[in-house]
Order: C-alpha cells, then structure tokens, then sequence
C-alpha cells in the first residue's frame, strides 16, 4: 500500500516554500500556478514568501484513442510541446493529434476567458517560479517553460511537491533551476501521493485569485 507523501496540497504548499525561503520579497519574483492543480499550491507558496501568484494555464495532450495519457501540452502563450519518443511508442504523427490540439486549445481559450480578469504582469526580466502540484512526465510543465522563456524572464525556477526522478532531469535541462521535494517510485500518478486530492473545479481556482 502506497503511503501519502502529503495531506493535501496546501500542506505540500507550506513545504515547498521553506525551499524558496531565498526568493522572500524579491521585487521581481512572480509565482506562477499551473491551472487548475497547482494554484492551491502556488497561492501558498507565494503568501509565505509575499509576492504575487498568477495562474498559468496549460492543457495537456492526450493521446486520441486514450485521453489519459498524456503527449504533449500547450501552454496559454501558444508554445506547445510534444514528446517525440511518446508519439513513436504509440505510432501517433501531427496530424493524427491534430483534432485534439484544437479541442485543447478551444479550451485554453475558454479558460482565458474566465481568468483574464486577473491580467498577467509583464514577464520580461522577472524571475519566475512556476508551480504545479506534481509532474509525471513534465509535458505541462515543459510547455510552460517554453512560453515563459519566450517572454524574456531573467530565471525559471521549477517548484514540485512530488515528480520521478526522470522527469526532474529532464526539467532541469530547460528550467534554471528545479526544486522537487521527493522522488517516490514507482510512480503512476500525482494524486497517488496525496492524502487528499480533489478535483478542482474554475471556481475553486477563482476564489484563490
């Protein structure tokens, strides 16, 4: 039987930010939230080191026939990111993903709709920490790192509660930095490592904001 790594995700908010305790009332450090999962966690973390969080929106890429797992991602900037090795395993090409990334990003678009009442702050020459509750394969992660690169921030910083250790290799050849609390194996899913772990609903992320 798996145990808990953490009650919930504010509680692996809470532990997170001890690690970032450097960043405290930077003038030029923003947290970033990836929607929906990992505001909770970002709204702790930046609390605790007083400055501002913002929501990140990425929607994952799944495969056609098996939404579940998951491809690649596109993050709310337009970069989107797909794992070659992924699409070879599974015989997928471009244009068999194709009708998904629409649907995706038919999504992204709503969801901007509903967030953008809280305009984004200007990325350029900011230090960014980006947080999400978890990575399994890093696809959400890395395509936000992608976007945040392209908009001219001076350092990305990786905050996880929890991520395999292949994955935090794998961002830390992208991101300036990478901070993961544990690395359990195996690992199937995010979720497995909490004792709570709700589905997070807009509102849910609304009232964070």
């Amino acid at each position: 039987m798996i145990e808990p790594l953490f009650t919930d995700r504010e509680q692996a908010g809470y532990v997170l930010s001890d690690r970032l305790e450097s960043f405290n009332g930077q003038p030029n450090v923003l947290v970033f939230g990836l929607i929906r999962g990992g505001m909770p966690v970002a709204k702790v973390i930046a609390d605790k080191l007083h400055v501002p969080a913002y929501p990140y929106i990425v929607r994952k890429i799944g495969h056609p026939d098996k939404p579940e797992y998951g491809v690649g991602a596109i993050a709310e900037g337009g970069e989107t990111y797909l794992d070659e090795n992924l699409m070879r395993t599974y015989g997928l090409t471009w244009e068999s993903l194709e009708p998904v990334i629409e649907k995706e990003m038919a999504e992204l678009r709503r969801r901007k709709e509903i967030f953008g009442s809280r305009s984004q702050p200007d990325i350029e020459g900011k230090i960014i920490i980006l947080v999400d509750d978890g990575a399994a394969t890093g696809g959400s992660m890395l395509a936000a790192i992608g976007d945040i690169s392209k908009a001219g921030a001076e350092k990305i910083i990786v905050a996880l509660p929890v991520a395999p250790m292949e994955t935090m290799a794998f961002l830390r050849q992208k991101a300036d930095d990478v901070i993961v609390l544990r690395n359990p194996m195996p690992f199937h899913s995010v979720g497995e490592w909490y004792e709570n772990f709700p589905q997070l609903e807009d509102e849910d992320v609304l009232a964070l904001i």
